[in-house]
């Protein structure tokens, strides 16, 4: 799986360049990255992922699959889900500029991404949130509330685009993704259903 394996090094290129600690990345270094990888995967065929890729997209260095591997044990990896809900040093109840595109990047991998269109003919409609999800929104699925809380959906939805600007979040792509929890939410098995209440994150 030669086109799993670039993915796997495509997912570590752009959470290492997600860090909002590292002073030598900025703003517009964090946007470039979310573009390419952007790109990357809206090629046709679409690229194929690793089972343990989705979680760690998601989580980055918090995930079981950073932790439990020795080189990726010494990497910063900073997770999608963090870098969509990164606060903004500056503004109080506000986001990073960053946060937005994450988002939007987020919502696009568990919603619109099509796995299976890799195969000829074949499509499992998985931006339909009643359908069958992909890997991406599996792994968002089976997160706990905690690592959920991280994407900081009220600022997406309360603030998202109106007086805050760009730091307000993307309010759009929060809701849908908030309905994709709310109606999908399972254990960490992937399968049992575990309903949450939408007051946990608003």
């Amino acid at each position: 799986m030669a086109d799993a394996e670039r993915s796997s090094i495509e997912i570590k290129v752009l959470l290492k360049n997600l860090d909002p600690t590292k002073t030598s990345i900025k703003h517009k270094d964090r946007l470039r990255r979310l573009n390419k990888f952007r790109n990357y995967i809206t090629a046709k065929p679409p690229p194929e992922f690793y089972d343990d890729d989705y979680p760690l997209m998601l989580l980055g260095s918090e995930s079981p699959t950073a932790m439990e591997d020795e080189d990726l044990s010494h990497m910063t990896l900073y997770g999608l889900l963090r870098a969509a809900g990164c606060p903004s040093t500056d503004h109080k109840d506000s986001l990073k500029r960053s946060a937005r595109p994450a988002m939007s990047l987020l919502r696009y991998l568990c919603l619109e991404f099509d796995e299976a269109s890799s195969t000829p003919g074949v499509s499992n409609g998985t931006n339909n949130i009643l359908g069958e999800l992909n890997g991406f929104a599996s792994a968002l699925c089976a997160l706990n509330i905690p690592q959920l809380r991280t994407l900081r959906l009220e600022i997406h939805i309360g603030k998202g685009e109106s007086e805050s600007g760009s730091r307000g979040g993307s309010k759009d792509d929060a809701c849908h993704l908030l309905a994709l929890i709310l109606a999908r939410h399972t254990d960490t098995d992937y399968e049992t259903p575990k309903p949450i209440d939408v007051k946990v994150f608003l």
